[in-house]
């Protein structure tokens, strides 16, 4: 069982990854040549945040093949964890409102894509039934 958990995880997590560091290089670059407003850079890159999050969840959550919404909260609540580390160490602002609020979408968002990665056809890592043996 930890085999499979850990497998799911590292294809999620470097899906993630790989994800987030092409999007950041992708925004980073539109942000430099100031083809977005800083506005609407700010908004591109929770959205994407947000939509690399859900298809992760989606894709551990396809690989364990079932309870999504644990696998769902699970991420985000790290998710949660790594933003307030963020904002209490990293960044000079205060927790406020927007906070609460983008966590708890976060948390809604993280916990659909693990519903709905469950639910992907596709092979899942479940174990084999056994056919029933033919009549002779």
């Amino acid at each position: 069982m930890s085999e499979k958990i850990s497998r799911a995880a590292l294809s999620g997590l470097s899906f993630i990854g790989i994800s987030g560091l092409t999007l950041a290089l992708i925004i980073t670059t539109f942000a430099y040549f100031e083809i977005l407003s800083p506005a609407v850079v700010g908004k591109l890159v929770y959205a994407s945040f947000v939509i690399i999050f859900f298809m992760g969840t989606s894709i551990v959550a396809k690989h364990l093949g079932e309870k999504g919404w644990m696998v769902g909260f699970v991420m985000a609540l790290g998710l949660i964890i790594l933003n307030l580390l963020y904002y209490t160490i990293g960044v000079e602002a205060s927790l406020n409102f927007t906070f609460l609020i983008r966590c708890s979408i976060i948390l809604v968002i993280c916990m659909a894509g693990g519903m709905i990665g469950v639910n992907l056809p596709g092979e899942k890592s479940t174990p084999q039934k056994m056919s029933k043996p033919r009549k002779a």
